[in-house]
């Protein structure tokens, strides 16, 4: 309904049918991990003769766009639709890949990683909230949780099959492995376009229309910072995942850096980086038992366990492997039953914006954090 109580009714609403779209979501979702330049993007650099200092300076380069562009991807698909944002998403990977494969030095190099980040950004807080709305939709946001591992355990076992193929990419010669990624990021646009915008309450169906864009931005700003102020419950489960999903990472991290030790054999390379990369893809084992814990102590164990698998991470390399892939894990486990119960709590119309700011988060705990963890692992 209009705030004059006029009910609104679309004058062409396709229809809707939860499996296809579920079948799109999956797609999107192998697209946007299965990205073998993608996954080793940093001895791709290498490779091509970076130092190490340039290297880090294009990484630093990319978290300094993403953390910039975040909050304003969110307030996009909000107000413009989600559709149209994660089809904007897989433009800017198509772009990203095309840029690298036809750079010839550092400054095509960091352009791309900017586009990649803006295209990461646009995608995050967006997929989970189409996912939420077209569950709600059918009458079926109950599974949501189920599915969302589901989604989880495709984006990671993609992830992790690319990694395994690092060294078959490595021998591909980088243009050739980017313009495989670009194609792969065309799949992934024409996946993006197949979706229907789920109906949001509060929202024009399709998004906004450009002459009211600002008053659209000027509603979804409030209505998310009134949330923010009221629900302090939402704001600590924020927070929470933010810091242990950040600890979590971080040894992940850790022990990518320590990967030749594994990775002296070329044959080796690409399975010890897919063992890494392996453990969240079983988070969905976890997230059933974790739901129904409070949230409070479901965030201890998960805590506990995390901070017990980085001190185990100063081992030995395979032990350490072990526990880094159980952090990932455990850090997927909590990101799930986090989503979930901040879904329940997020209004429609401002769902993409408030996960972009969780999102915001982890990456505010990552800047003071990762110093720390690199001393710690010294």
């Amino acid at each position: 309904k209009r705030k004059d109580g006029a009910i609104f009714m679309p004058k062409y609403q396709p229809l809707f049918s939860l499996p296809r779209q579920k079948r799109a979501l999956l797609l999107l979702e192998w697209c946007t991990a299965f990205r073998p330049a993608g996954s080793i993007w940093v001895l791709l650099l290498a490779l091509r003769g970076f130092s190490l200092v340039e290297i880090g300076t294009a990484e630093g380069l990319f978290h300094v766009v993403s953390l910039c562009c975040e909050l304003p991807s969110g307030l996009l698909a909000d107000v413009m639709g989600r559709k149209r944002t994660l089809a904007a998403s897989f433009a800017m990977f198509l772009i990203s890949a095309l840029l690298m494969a036809g750079s010839s030095g550092f400054g095509g190099a960091c352009l791309s990683l900017a586009v990649s980040a803006v295209g990461y950004n646009l995608q995050s807080g967006t997929r989970e909230a189409i996912t939420y709305e077209s569950m709600l939709q059918a009458g079926r946001e109950a599974e949501y949780l189920k599915f969302s591992s589901l989604q989880n355990g495709v984006y990671r076992f993609s992830d992790g099959g690319a990694m395994l193929l690092a060294g078959a990419t490595a021998l591909l010669g980088w243009r050739t492995a980017y313009l495989l990624d670009a194609g792969i990021a065309l799949m992934g646009l024409a996946a993006a376009l197949s979706l229907t915008e789920p109906v949001c309450e509060g929202r024009e169906k399709g998004g906004a229309a450009l002459s009211s864009l600002p008053e659209a931005l000027g509603e979804t700003v409030r209505g998310a910072w009134t949330l923010l102020r009221s629900d302090g419950a939402a704001v600590g489960i924020m927070l929470v995942n933010a810091l242990v999903g950040a600890c979590a990472t971080l040894t992940r991290f850790f022990l990518q850096q320590r990967g030749e030790e594994a990775g002296s054999a070329p044959a080796l390379l690409g399975p010890a980086l897919f063992v890494l990369g392996l453990g969240g893809g079983l988070a969905g084992l976890l997230t059933g038992r974790l739901d129904r814990l409070s949230y409070g102590r479901a965030a201890a164990l998960v805590g506990a366990g995390t901070a017990v698998c980085a001190l185990l991470a100063r081992g030995t390399f395979l032990p350490a492997l072990l526990c880094s892939g159980l952090a990932g894990r455990l850090d997927d486990a909590l990101q799930l039953v986090s989503d979930k119960r901040l879904n329940d709590r997020f209004p429609s119309a401002q769902r993409a914006t408030l996960v972009s700011v969780s999102s915001m988060a982890f990456s505010l705990f990552m800047i003071p954090l990762s110093p720390l963890f690199g001393w710690f692992f010294t």
